[in-house]
């Protein structure tokens, strides 16, 4: 009975631990978040990249700063409605998000690896980049954030604008010179996106680190 009891009970004190613990949560929701950013950017990076035609080197890394910088405005909004914003929810229900947040960013991170291994046109891109914003004006709406401007912390956007600028100079240095002095494979389409990951995974470390300290500290 006991077992039962605990088992039974599992489920609150998970919930009660994580309000105590919100960083853990907060950790949660922004992975997922650059999940959906990261998705973005490898979208908005090969859309122009293909349809320019520039394919490694400084070129390369402005273009994948541009993705960067379409995801960091993206990325704003979603840290600071959700991310490290509003809190009261059930297990259940946190749990559905993070899933739909995080899947959404993964989905459109593969389907642009699909699309680098076949190398698809441009419009293929496009075409994700159309299905993409679409099923985040549903989240937005279905969670309820409201995107207003307000914050507890002066100047909000300008810190987050800061930190992330750092993110985005880690960013375009790091597939600058990747993508010229790493090839792991032989197509230069997925060599190209190995620079995206290792930038984007560098440069979301950072940028947590720095939201939560600077930007959206409570």
């Amino acid at each position: 009975m006991d077992t039962l009891s605990n088992q039974s009970n599992l489920p609150d004190k998970l919930a009660s631990f994580l309000q105590r613990q919100p960083v853990i949560l907060q950790l949660c929701r922004f992975a997922a978040i650059g999940f959906l950013n990261t998705g973005l950017n490898f979208i908005i990076s090969n859309l122009i990249s293909k349809f320019l035609g520039v394919e490694q080197g400084n070129n390369l890394g402005l273009i994948s700063g541009l993705g960067f910088i379409v995801a960091l405005i993206q990325s704003y909004y979603w840290n600071k409605d959700w991310a490290f914003g509003q809190q009261a929810l059930n297990l259940l229900q946190n749990f559905l998000r993070l899933v739909w947040v995080g899947l959404t960013g993964v989905l459109a991170v593969a389907l642009v690896l699909v699309g680098s291994k076949v190398s698809a046109p441009y419009y293929f891109y496009l075409g994700i980049l159309v299905i993409f914003l679409l099923i985040q004006f549903i989240m937005w709406k279905g969670f309820g954030l409201s995107g207003s401007s307000s914050s507890d912390t002066k100047n909000p956007f300008l810190l987050f604008f800061i930190v992330s600028f750092i993110g985005f100079l880690i960013n375009v240095g790091i597939v600058a010179k990747f993508s010229v002095a790493v090839h792991l494979t032989s197509s230069a389409d997925l060599n190209k996106n190995v620079a995206f990951v290792v930038a984007t995974v560098v440069s979301l470390v950072w940028n947590f680190i720095g939201y939560k300290l600077f930007v959206f500290k409570k």
